[in-house]
């Protein structure tokens, strides 16, 4: 899919506001903008021009003041260009801390660059760091950009990119439209309502934003998307490229993805004959889509093309079948032209595979940065990852599972969800053996299952050579002096959940800490500490990832000593989940469980003692020793 961030409106920047240098001196900022605060973007402003369905202009102003070094990475600018947008003006001031000019810049002291991690890209980008000295100082760039493509184009403005270290001063986005012209609006996370006036033969828009203090960065934040304004456009009609659309809603969006789509399932005869030899020994409609998913990660690779409309439309299936690659749209769309060859219908999906959600009652081309295939059974949906075939066939990844997600079917569209695992299910249960000797020193045997969430976790360890995979679970183990002697590892996939099993023996130096006749041996040797969370905290939680951990090790005493001390043993639960702890002697041996539930979620800042309170349980138990004592 082409990048969401999209040109037009990705600008730190503004627009035609004509302001002196001397009005953005230091000395005129407020104290509670600089508190916690290394830059202030001072103002943030763009006037977009919509002139018709196929041309629009924007100018943009941005004006940093930037209070020390530490600041100085949010005064750069980065101005994303493609077939359809282009820079036309630039230029730029530097201003010392009283607002006097000291430094021009101009178009000549740009960067350009055509580099992209895709095979073929039509973007490229103009991008400043200015030469910064002396701090205090204020940046001021203006520039404007033509647009070939109308609003389609620009489909957000977004008035800060970040509050860790930053600060919001003044921040306006301004849409200029023939009289009658109809769009959609959304701001978000808290709605912002535009001034409107009319003059002659046009519509203004105005939205302005409040000024925002700088935040500290905390643990488990939510992500700035989701916490800072985001203003997202929506034309009700669109021309890209040579094609024309509607983003009234989603069902007549989905016409315009529909269009796409059309005429670019058709099967050479070569490829519909590799359909047959595939499936028409296989009974089931299950087996004969599982087969297929093979055959697409046997005989393609993916390969990111997204030149003009490239970034919307798949490549036709033909073309993958001859080229043997394509992207998500092309991928999703060859398996979609595959399973329709042999009679199994499917549809065609755009995702997000960062941001969960998608309203409902707001069409907008930015929700999505990728394309995966429904296909609907007798008794679910199958959702296939055609970009990685390594992906079990009817998993949901951990990228997907529980977002939102458009489908595009019978000419329309709809928005749905897909299916998450439940936090209980993303589980890793180790059974760890050690064998303890009297300096303190220890050989550990360790099997381990892991599912879900946690075997995509541990699985990238597969595709490495046998020793980056001693590394790999050498720098998991939490035992410094820790030696993988022999690791053996595999995945199940005809479980329910995709598993990833481990065996490893490990021998460990200093495994226990010995003073005089005593050894204080590690509870849980394989886990690490959540750390130490601050007593106090400004922003809500939000836990991406929910899981569920269960220990069993066993320690077989050395000859000669007794266990003095044990843990107190734990069960401490709230909203956050579940933590348990509990151990067993017999003499020679002891028993250690642990039993840790983590549950994902938006959590407000309110809860955040319970949080707390939970993971010190949790804290107490992964540090605590046992001791031993020579008693003979």
């Amino acid at each position: 899919m082409r990048r969401c961030i999209l040109t037009g409106l990705l600008f730190v920047a503004g627009g035609s506001a004509v302001g002196t240098a001397q009005e953005y001196a230091v000395g005129t900022l407020a104290d509670s903008l600089r508190r916690n605060a290394h830059a202030v973007v001072r103002l943030h402003e763009t006037d977009y021009r919509y002139l018709s369905p196929a041309s629009a202009t924007a100018r943009h102003e941005i004006v940093v003041t930037v209070l020390d070094r530490r600041g100085a990475d949010h005064a750069e600018l980065i101005c994303y260009t493609d077939m359809f947008t282009s820079l036309k003006s630039f230029s730029g001031e530097i201003c010392d801390a009283d607002g006097r000019v000291i430094r021009k810049l101009g178009k000549g002291h740009l960067n350009y660059t055509e580099y992209s991690h895709h095979l073929a890209d039509d973007a490229a980008c103009y991008w400043l760091e200015p030469p910064l000295s002396v701090f205090p100082c204020t940046v001021r760039y203006c520039y404007e950009t033509s647009h070939r493509n109308g609003l389609f184009g620009a489909l957000r403005f977004i008035p800060l990119s970040t509050d860790i270290g930053v600060a919001l001063e003044r921040a306006r986005f301004r849409l200029s439209t023939p009289a009658g012209y109809a769009f959609n609006s959304r701001c978000t996370p808290a709605s912002v309502e535009p001034l409107c006036r009319s003059e002659r033969d046009r519509d203004t828009y105005e939205w302005t934003f409040a000024a925002r203090t700088a935040a500290l960065s905390e643990p488990l934040m939510p992500p700035a998307d989701e916490r800072l304004p985001i203003l997202y456009l929506a034309p009700s009609e669109f021309t890209y490229s040579k094609t024309k659309g509607n983003m009234q809603d989603w069902s007549r969006y989905g016409i315009w993805i529909n269009g796409l789509l059309e005429g670019r399932a058709q099967l050479p005869p070569a490829a519909q004959a590799e359909v047959h030899a595939q499936t028409d020994t296989i009974p089931g409609k299950r087996g004969k889509i599982e087969a297929l998913y093979r055959h697409l990660g046997r005989t393609t690779r993916y390969v990111s093309i997204q030149l003009g409309i490239g970034g919307w439309q798949p490549m036709d299936a033909a073309t993958v079948h001859a080229n043997k690659y394509g992207d998500c749209k092309a991928l999703s769309n060859y398996l979609h032209a595959m399973l329709a060859e042999c009679g199994i219908g499917s549809f065609y999906t755009i995702i997000h595979t960062k941001r969960p959600r998608i309203p409902r009652d707001f069409a907008t081309p930015a929700v999505a940065n990728h394309a995966i295939l429904g296909v609907p059974c007798e008794r679910d949906t199958l959702w296939l990852e055609c970009t990685n075939t390594d992906v079990p066939f009817g998993y949901v990844h951990q990228s997907i599972a529980g977002h939102d997600a458009v489908i595009c079917h019978d000419g329309t569209a709809e928005v749905v969800t897909l299916p998450a695992y439940a936090d209980s299910l993303n589980t890793e249960c180790q059974r760890i053996d050690v064998r303890l000797d009297e300096e303190g020193n220890a050989r550990l045997t360790l099997e381990s299952v892991s599912r879900a969430r946690q075997y995509e976790w541990k699985r990238p360890i597969l595709d490495l050579g046998h020793d980056k995979q001693r590394d790999f679970v050498r720098r998991a183990v939490e035992l410094p002096l820790a030696q993988v002697d022999s690791l053996h590892c595999k995945e199940v996939l005809d479980r329910p959940l995709p598993e990833l099993h481990l065996r490893a023996s490990i021998s460990a130096r200093n495994y226990a800490n010995k003073s005089g006749t005593r050894l204080f041996v590690p509870v849980a040797p394989l886990r690490s500490s959540p750390g130490r969370f601050a007593a106090a905290r400004t922003h809500d939680l939000r836990i991406d990832k929910g899981y569920l951990d269960v220990d069993s090790l066993t320690l077989h005493l050395p000859d000669g000593y007794a266990v003095e001390t044990l843990p107190n043993s734990i069960v401490a639960e709230n909203r956050f989940g579940k933590v348990c702890f509990e151990t067993a002697y017999d003499d020679r041996d002891l028993l250690i469980r642990i039993r840790l539930l983590r549950r994902s979620g938006h959590y407000p800042q309110s809860d955040y003692a319970a949080f707390r309170e939970l993971m010190q349980a949790v804290d107490r138990i992964y540090s605590a020793k046992i001791v031993l004592r020579k008693v003979q």
